[in-house]
Order: structure tokens, then sequence, then C-alpha cells
């Protein structure tokens, strides 16, 4: 059967199992525009095309299990979750081999490249990004290290800090920056709470 899947009924099939879920991941698995880019994307940060098969299909074994239990929540499209699952996965296997990735760079890809048929996910981001523009470089770079799962080692020593303890004591200091300033806006909490 040849169909497309909304998100929600395709979270839905994953998580009920049996033929439905069979058919949801076949559907997905043939998505040839998340394969090309995850394995561009792979490419781009130092890897092969090799490195971008492996990314991709590792992705996708992660991507299941994730539905499966529950982890997906929501808060963006399917497409967005599954390449942040890409990425974590590629800078995970870099870490862990030693090497380092820009950070700058990655940061700089526009997700843009998939139409999103929700624009509001797209508002959402786009605030997330100011209001990660108006609490500065500094702790934008910060945040992002710290969501991307870095220990407070590796933070501090990107960022010039002297121990891991000062590195928690600016994480903390950046992530109370953007609560202040989600919390004062009343325009944007209404947006970011729907």
């Amino acid at each position: 059967m040849n169909r497309t899947w909304a998100d929600n009924a395709l979270v839905q099939a994953i998580q009920s199992g049996g033929a439905m879920r069979d058919e949801a991941l076949k559907w997905w698995f043939q998505n040839q525009e998340l394969r090309i880019w995850v394995i561009q994307y792979a490419l781009r940060h130092g890897g092969d095309r090799q490195d971008g098969e492996d990314l991709y299909h590792d992705t996708f074994l992660s991507f299941d299990r994730l539905l499966r239990t529950g982890k997906y929540r929501g808060e963006s499209s399917l497409k967005t979750f599954f390449i942040g699952i890409a990425k974590w996965q590629w800078l995970n296997q870099q870490r862990k081999m030693g090497r380092t990735i820009s950070l700058e760079a990655d940061e700089k890809f526009m997700l843009e490249r998939f139409s999103e048929d929700d624009m509001f996910v797209k508002e959402r981001q786009a605030l997330f990004e100011m209001l990660l523009a108006k609490i500065g470089e500094r702790c934008k770079r910060l945040l992002t290290m710290y969501k991307l799962n870095f220990s407070m080692k590796e933070i501090a020593a990107e960022m010039g800090y002297a121990t891991d303890q000062v590195a928690m004591n600016q994480c903390a200091e950046c992530r109370k920056k953007l609560k202040h300033l989600i919390e004062n806006d009343h325009e944007l909490l209404d947006v970011l709470q729907n």
C-alpha cells in the first residue's frame, strides 16, 4: 500500500507494532530526501559516503526505538526529530574518536531544505533562535554544547573556563537568562506553550 503518513499517524503506527509498524517504517525508510541529507551531513563534517550510509541506518534504528518508547514529544516535526538524532549521533561518534566538529558550521546549516508543512514549528524555531541571540553568543554556544550532551569538562575546555564547576555555574546562569526572557515576554510565552 502506497500512502502518505502524517506525523501523528506514523508515530501511532510505529507504537502499535505489527503490520502497521512495518508499513510505516518501510515508508519512512524510503524517504530519499532524508537519506541524502544524512549522507551529505557526514560528508560535510569529515566523513565519507560509507560513514553517511552507516549514520543513516543508525539514525533510522534510533528513530524507531525512540518513537516506540515514547521519547518523541511532538515538539517538532518527525523530519526535524530525525535530523536531530543524526546530528547528535554524528557528534557523539566524532567525540568518542577524539575529533571535534565546528559548532558554528553545524549551527549555520539551515533546515529549510525540508518543506515543512507545519508553519507553527518554523515560527517556534525562529523565536527560539531569536531568544538565543538575545542571551549572547557565549551563552548560545554554551547552551548548544549542553544540549548536545557535552560534559561539563568538555564545555570548560572549549569555553576556556578554569574548572567544570565554573562551566556548570555559567550554564546555570545562561539557562536562567533564557528562562527570564521567556517568562517576561507574554506574547512569546503564548507561542511557546501552544
